[in-house]
C-alpha cells in the first residue's frame, strides 16, 4: 500500500520535474532539474524493485544513478566552461 503511494507521488514528481526540464528560464534550471529527474528515476527503479522483488532493477538504479552524476557534471561543465573535456 504504502509503495504503490509512494510510487504514484515519485511518478507525478517526475512528471512536473520533466516539464521543468523543457521549459526552465534558464540553463542552470534546467541542468537541475535534469539532476533532479535522475533521482526521480533511481527512486523510481528501487520502489519499482520492492514492488516486484526483482533485483535486477537495482542494478539498472546504480546504473542511471552514475549515468545522471555524469550527466549533470557534463553539462554543468559545458555551461561553464564551453568544453566537456580537455
Amino acid at each position: 500500500m504504502i509503495v504503490n503511494f509512494a510510487l504514484v507521488i515519485v511518478t507525478l514528481s517526475a512528471i512536473l520535474v520533466a516539464f521543468r526540464v523543457l521549459r526552465g528560464p534558464s540553463w542552470g534550471d534546467r541542468i537541475m532539474a535534469f539532476d533532479f529527474l535522475s533521482v526521480n528515476l533511481v527512486v523510481l527503479f528501487v520502489l519499482f524493485a520492492a514492488k516486484t522483488h526483482l533485483m535486477a532493477m537495482l542494478d539498472a538504479a546504480l546504473l542511471l544513478s552514475l549515468l545522471g552524476f555524469l550527466g549533470t557534471v557534463a553539462l554543468a561543465r559545458y555551461l561553464l566552461l564551453g568544453r566537456v573535456m580537455k
